[in-house]
Parts: structure tokens; C-alpha cells; sequence
């Protein structure tokens, strides 16, 4: 009986002025857009101006699925730009909608003065500056930081908690990607990211894939909060680039 209906309505479409062109059988499916190639044998340092957007960086990028296409034809554009605010030197748009505001030190580490993250009205300051990146690491490295973090309301409420945020980075290995961009042997870094408050905790992972004098080509990552033990939000996701490759203006360079 269920033949039948089909075969009925699709006559019945046949003699509307309508395409009636039977079905070919071919899925339409997004292309690749992130794909891992090969582990690399050709490892390279990484500076910390890879790692961090840098002051003026026009960047933009699209949400891929676990197999490395697009999930949507929606683009994520990150325009990092100068500003003082919280004693930062420029402002980072985040893929998932927060916005950091960093730093270059003198020795060229870049540290994470604060984080506005509007889809929770809050306002996190880190006394002294969380060290993102040092000047530069190597392959097997770790580099581990730590500063005391307050968390205030966006609406000027005053403090909403406090605690102490503590970052790791480890540059694992060297590894060939292929982007919109094109190919690249990339080192991939990964990070961890804890915030111990008094009330709330918060974790996220992060893996960088990052080709030498570009950037991060793709990003990955996983984060949840919990307040007072109760699970309040998980987010996932990956990302790859689609802008064209920075010029020189694009990125701050380590000072010497």
C-alpha cells in the first residue's frame, strides 16, 4: 500500500508544470574542508605570534563536522583590533563568540588580560596577566601558567566570583593538513585550561593546528561549567580557516 501512495503522488506531481525528473540516486555532499594527511617528521619551533591572532589579523573561518565538512554555509569572521580596555593592547574576537583581550611583554610572551563572554554576562580579569604564549616552544614542550581571576557581571553589578585560572600548552607534533587555504605541515598544540572559583569551575581543551608565520589553520575544542557541582553548559566544536593567508601586517611579531 505504501508503493502505491508514492507512486500515485508522484503522477499526480508529473502532471503539474513542474520538473518531474526521477530521482538519480546521488547524495549531495559538502566537501572537505579539514583533513589530517600524515604525522610529519620535519618538526618546527613555534612562536607565540603563531599562536595568537595578531593586532590587526582579519581572519575568518567555518564550523566543520567530525569528517571535516561544513556544517552550514555560515562564516565566523574574527577582526582582531587595538584597543586599551582592561590594560590589553588588542582585542581577539573568539570563534564561539567571546573576546580576548591580550598582551605582548617586552620578551615576547602574549598573556590574557581579560575575557568578556557576552552570551554569560560576564567579565573575567586575570591579575597578573595569564601568559598564552611564550616567546616560543618546541616540540615536546610544556609550558604551564597560572594567575588569580575574577569574574564580574558585563552590567556593572560588581564581582559575580573569583578563583584562579590555570592554562597548559604542550606542543605535541609535527603534522600535515589540508584547508581551504591549501596544505600545510602544521605543529599541533594543545591546551588546557582550568578556572577554579568559588563557586563555579570551568575547563576547556583546545588543539591549534598551526603552519609557521600563518597561524592556526583549524582549531578543535571542548569546554564545560558547572556551578556549585551542577553541570551547566558543554560546548564542542571545530573550525577551519577560510580567509587568504595573512600578510606581514597580520600578525605581531615576538620582539627581539
Amino acid at each position: 500500500m505504501m508503493n502505491v501512495r508514492i507512486n500515485v503522488r508522484f503522477i499526480l506531481l508529473c502532471a503539474l508544470p513542474i520538473s518531474c525528473a526521477a530521482p538519480s540516486g546521488k547524495v549531495q555532499t559538502a566537501p572537505i574542508l579539514f583533513e589530517i594527511l600524515s604525522t610529519s617528521s620535519s618538526p618546527f619551533a613555534v612562536d607565540a605570534a603563531d599562536q595568537i591572532a595578531g593586532m590587526d589579523a582579519n581572519w575568518a573561518w567555518k564550523m566543520v563536522d567530525a569528517n571535516g565538512r561544513a556544517k552550514d554555509d555560515s562564516v565566523i569572521e574574527s577582526l582582531a583590533i587595538s584597543t586599551r580596555s582592561y590594560g590589553g593592547m588588542w582585542m581577539i574576537p573568539m570563534i564561539d563568540g567571546e573576546r580576548e583581550f591580550v598582551s605582548l611583554a617586552n620578551n615576547g610572551d602574549i598573556s590574557l588580560v581579560a575575557v568578556e563572554a557576552p552570551n554569560d554576562q560576564a567579565i573575567s580579569i586575570f591579575t597578573p596577566p595569564l601568559v598564552l604564549a611564550p616567546r616560543q616552544m618546541h616540540i615536546g614542550e610544556i609550558f604551564a601558567s597560572s594567575s588569580s581571576m575574577r569574574v564580574d557581571w558585563m552590567d556593572d553589578r560588581g564581582e559575580r566570583d573569583r578563583g584562579i585560572g590555570e592554562r597548559t600548552t604542550r606542543i605535541v607534533r609535527a603534522e600535515n593538513v589540508r584547508t581551504p587555504l591549501g596544505e600545510f605541515q602544521t605543529m599541533r598544540v594543545e591546551t588546557k585550561f582550568e578556572a577554579l572559583l568559588r563557586f563555579a569551575r570551568a575547563q576547556r581543551s583546545t588543539t591549534l593546528w598551526i603552519a609557521a608565520g600563518i597561524g592556526p589553520v583549524a582549531e578543535e575544542w571542548q569546554g564545560k561549567v558547572t556551578v556549585m557541582g551542577i553541570p551547566i553548559s558543554n560546548d564542542a566544536g571545530t573550525a577551519v580557516r577560510i580567509s587568504p593567508i595573512p600578510t606581514a601586517q597580520d600578525k605581531t611579531a615576538p620582539l627581539e
